[in-house]
């Protein structure tokens, strides 16, 4: 009698078990994270040059290495994309800024201030004239 209570409990658990696995979509989840490389599910959830354009901000980063922080703008509303290239106890450049999903009705920033360093459908690494 106590093997067969300790099994039915051992199926529930089981059950239950399973059951979270679906529902937050384990399996699934496990095999995005195989399947795709960190850098592209990045890409794919912050965008390449949309949304926070994760995609952008790392080529500029990988391409040019900045030694200093640079200001990362966005003309539309996301949170800030300055924590993808962060880097701590390091000062900013004054004259370089990355403008991201640049909208010349609603921006903050005048491009006619700035040369244009790299650009990328509506994102742009800039240099501000001197």
């Amino acid at each position: 009698m106590n093997i067969k209570k300790y099994l039915n409990n051992y199926l529930i658990y089981i059950i239950i078990l399973f059951f979270f696995a679906i529902y937050f979509k384990f399996f699934e989840n496990t095999y995005i994270i195989l399947r795709e490389a960190h850098g592209e599910r990045l890409i794919k959830n912050y965008g390449y040059c949309e949304r926070n354009s994760y995609g952008f901000i790392e080529h500029i980063e990988k391409k040019y290495k900045p030694k200093k922080n640079i200001h990362v703008y966005n003309d539309e509303v996301y949170p800030s994309s300055n924590s993808f290239i962060f880097k701590q106890d390091i000062n900013f450049y004054e004259n370089k800024i990355i403008l991201l999903n640049y909208n010349e009705k609603n921006s903050k920033i005048n491009l006619k201030n700035y040369s244009i360093i790299e650009k990328f459908k509506n994102c742009y690494f800039l240099k501000k004239n001197d």
